[in-house]
């Protein structure tokens, strides 16, 4: 375990206050009620320069847009997306760059219901049909979509599992990089139906 310093204290702090704005700014968006309007305004005083707090790493699903999710303005945020949140190598390496250059200390790991990446994964698994050398994403989701059809052969409920099993094994990967060592690693789940954010545990 690293050791404790006031730097790293003060870098924690720091993350937790970012993640509680984060949260506080997706109750306004599901309360209908923005803080940011994204404008042309908002877009040319934040073109000098950047200083984002956090990073959200997310799906490429058009549904869901970080910066509207957690009400955030230009500049705020870093947004990393891959199908079913994969961190592959741009991915690890986009959120590094984020953390060493920009100082960015917390990285929300989003994933969504009804994803369409863990889905083919999920019918890849059922129908026994994966083939790594011609489809990568369902290789990256096999493991996730195996265990979660293994415990229910139910596809809503697998679909569910499966998907905060991608979220805590993303989460897992993220904490174990050394060039992230200090930033602060979070998993979350988005409903696509009712906008809210919910955060999930590590098990």
């Amino acid at each position: 375990m690293p050791e404790l310093t006031a730097s790293s204290l003060m870098e924690h702090h720091q993350a937790a206050s970012t993640l509680a704005a984060l949260i506080e700014g997706n109750g306004r968006f599901v309360a209908g009620e923005p803080r940011y309007k994204r404008d042309i305004v908002a877009a040319r005083e934040a073109a000098p320069s950047q200083t984002p707090s956090a990073a959200v790493f997310t799906c490429i699903d058009s549904r869901v847009t970080a910066e509207s999710v957690f009400d955030c303005d230009f500049g705020q945020l870093l947004v990393v997306r891959t199908a079913g949140h994969v961190p592959d190598r741009a991915a690890v390496g986009s959120l590094e760059f984020g953390a060493a250059e920009l100082g960015v200390s917390l990285v929300v790991v989003l994933g969504h219901e009804r994803c369409g990446a863990i889905n083919a994964a999920l019918h890849a698994v059922e129908d026994d049909s994966h083939d790594p050398r011609t489809d990568y994403l369902v290789e990256q989701l096999w493991q996730p979509a195996s265990q979660a059809w293994t415990e229910t052969k139910d596809p809503e409920e697998a679909a569910s599992r499966a998907l905060r099993l991608q979220v805590r094994r993303t989460v897992a990967d993220l904490s174990r990089r050394e060039n992230l060592d200090g930033v602060m690693v979070v998993g979350a789940v988005y409903d696509l139906d009712t906008g809210k954010v919910s955060l999930i545990d590590e098990n």
